[in-house]
């Protein structure tokens, strides 16, 4: 008998181990895992942050030397430099992409999203997140945002500039100046789809650390982190 319930066993693992095998694009890709979600939120944080890292350093660059013609401005911003003079147009569009980079794509979704799932699981004693395919989806929006936001930085125009606040009527009227075109288009765009990746992950923290504590673990007992998460998240 023990023979028997040895092979079944044996068996039934075989055929989930088989049901389960992860290809690359399924591990490393479009994954469920809240690890590896993780991973792909930090590594996505970080070339943001260097972007935004990139303007702040021009940025400054200009503000040392305003005026004085930058062999470094003219081979970075083309036209938006011409003699390696900044356009003023570019420096406030500088000025709104880091801005949004710095506190969206990398304060609120790359560290929230990257330890909030890092973590969460793990410190409640949970195997994954409740939702593994919501957690994919919030990734993937937060990459298509990104990838949006980036993109506006080379429409013929210009970027959105309108300060990371996005002050009217620079925001609002078309003609205000260069950037309130298509570039501002594509930040209310980008803003739109990232605030869709950010509610997706929200649901995604505060459902699980309600309802997949593991046995014991009650809402008092909870680590601060963690309470720090939740809260965040409902916010």
């Amino acid at each position: 008998m023990g023979q028997v319930i040895a092979a079944a066993t044996e068996h039934g693992h075989d055929d989930g181990h088989h049901h389960h095998k992860e290809t690359f694009v399924t591990k490393y890709i479009f994954s469920t895992d809240h690890k590896m979600i993780a991973k792909q939120y930090l590594i996505t944080g970080l070339i943001m942050g260097a972007i935004g890292i990139l303007m702040s350093v021009l940025m400054r660059m200009q503000i040392a030397n305003p005026e004085q013609p930058n062999v470094i401005f003219e081979a970075l911003l083309g036209k938006w430099a011409p003699g390696g003079v900044m356009d003023p147009n570019i420096y406030l569009a500088l000025v709104t992409i880091h801005g949004t980079i710095m506190v969206f794509f990398v304060l609120t979704a790359g560290l929230s999203g990257t330890f909030s799932n890092f973590l969460i699981p793990l410190q409640i004693g949970a195997r994954d997140m409740a939702s593994g395919f919501l957690n994919m989806v919030s990734y993937w929006l937060f990459f298509l945002s990104s990838a949006i936001m980036i993109s506006s930085l080379f429409v013929e125009l210009g970027p959105a500039a309108a300060g990371w606040t996005i002050y009217p009527p620079l925001s609002a009227v078309a003609k205000a100046m260069p950037g309130s075109g298509m570039g501002m288009t594509l930040w209310l765009v980008s803003m739109a789809i990232f605030i869709a990746s950010s509610l997706l992950g929200s649901l995604n923290y505060v459902v699980t650390v309600i309802n997949m504590r593991t046995k014991g673990m009650s809402m008092t007992r909870l680590p601060l982190t963690i309470w720090a998460f939740f809260v965040t998240a409902i916010i």
